[in-house]
């Protein structure tokens, strides 16, 4: 079915009630069920025979499918991907839960790792599904300091630290044997003359400075400049995840085999669908939302991810999101999604000043 073709007001009322149901019982649904529940809403144009008619045109659209001849009808990726997109209604967190996560972040005042931390709890907790965030980084890597330690005569480790408080290292092999108090020395000029420089800036002076300096030194200018550069492309090598075990008690799981179960929580602990949706999703305004199939990692076929970057515009910023089975609460899910994200963007507007 095309993405821009809609469905005659009739049907888009059954699919809805379907995928609703389905998402509330995790049971297959009759059509007896629908025709039913919309004959007490809508009234007598939603007789049994019709609901069963227009559940087959919906099923030929691969809006929805029938796992057995005998058994009722549950949602595509398809079909939830139109209920998204066209049938759900705006939802929001009511007041009370709003002024709940405000108490708790106000407990943590000016703590940036506790505010990720408990981000990602909260999402756990509100969705009973796997919630992921990465600490927001700035937009474009700019060094703080760096420091340079003797490992061996010719053989320096290079520890880099952003301002926005990322970490990185890297093993230097030294053009000449060269003592600490001599690195401490350079590392010490060097940080005074490039303190909040981005990669641009040192690697200008490194090809300006070439003659002139010793090749220690320029050894060092380029070893800043390209890690500086790699660090500009946003890379959610660092992130926080909680609610794993929420995850795992949905019904989806209990009777699941091992093997998928040992596989999602893999891909989950270590992130790895993160690095192919990251640029898109930092890209993109508001909360993203991925459906089964439209998922890069193939263990993850079957779950929905929730996501939305967050942070302060050309200064600092991250991603946040939830995973969950295809058979979530979407509209609740973007809610929380929706003002977890709004809630950082204050919190690091007053950190930065904007």
């Amino acid at each position: 079915m095309s993405a821009e073709r809609r469905l005659s007001p009739r049907k888009e009322v059954i699919l809805r009630a379907l995928v609703e149901e389905y998402i509330r019982t995790a049971e297959p649904v009759a059509s007896k069920q629908i025709s039913d529940q919309l004959a007490r809403i809508h009234g007598p144009g939603y007789a049994s025979a019709t609901v069963r008619n227009e559940l087959v045109a919906l099923e030929e659209e691969g809006l929805i499918y029938q796992p057995h001849i005998s058994a009722g009808r549950t949602p595509t990726d398809l079909g939830y991907r139109y209920f998204v997109e066209r049938l759900m209604g705006e939802s929001q967190l009511a007041p009370q839960e709003q002024r709940l996560i405000r108490h708790q972040f106000y407990q943590v005042q000016h703590q940036l790792d506790e505010w990720v931390r408990l981000t990602a709890s909260i999402m756990a907790q509100a969705l009973q599904s796997a919630a992921i965030i990465t600490p927001p980084r700035g937009s474009q890597a700019r060094l703080k300091h760096f420091e340079l330690l003797s490992l061996y005569d010719a053989v320096a480790l290079l520890v880099l630290v952003l301002e926005d408080g990322a970490v990185r290292q890297e093993r230097l092999l030294l053009d000449t044997p060269t003592t600490q108090e001599e690195l401490s020395r350079l590392a010490q000029r060097f940080n005074d003359r490039f303190h909040g420089a981005d990669a641009q800036f040192v690697s200008q002076c490194a090809e300006v400075e070439t003659e002139s300096i010793s090749p220690n030194e320029l050894l060092v200018l380029e070893s800043l400049a390209r890690m500086l550069s790699h660090l500009d492309v946003f890379s959610p090598d660092a992130f926080y995840h909680d609610g794993i075990t929420q995850l795992l008690q949905r019904d989806e799981f209990t009777h699941a085999d091992p093997e998928r179960i040992r596989k999602v929580v893999e891909v989950l602990e270590h992130s790895r669908f993160l690095p192919a949706i990251a640029p898109q999703v930092m890209a993109a305004e508001g909360v993203q939302v991925i459906i089964g199939s439209e998922n890069p990692s193939d263990d993850l076929r079957d779950m929905s991810i929730v996501l939305s970057r967050y942070g302060v515009e050309g200064q600092v910023g991250g991603l946040l999101g939830i995973v969950g089975p295809t058979r979530m609460q979407y509209g609740r899910a973007i809610a929380v999604v929706r003002y977890m994200t709004q809630m950082l963007n204050d919190l690091l507007s007053d950190m930065y000043g904007s």
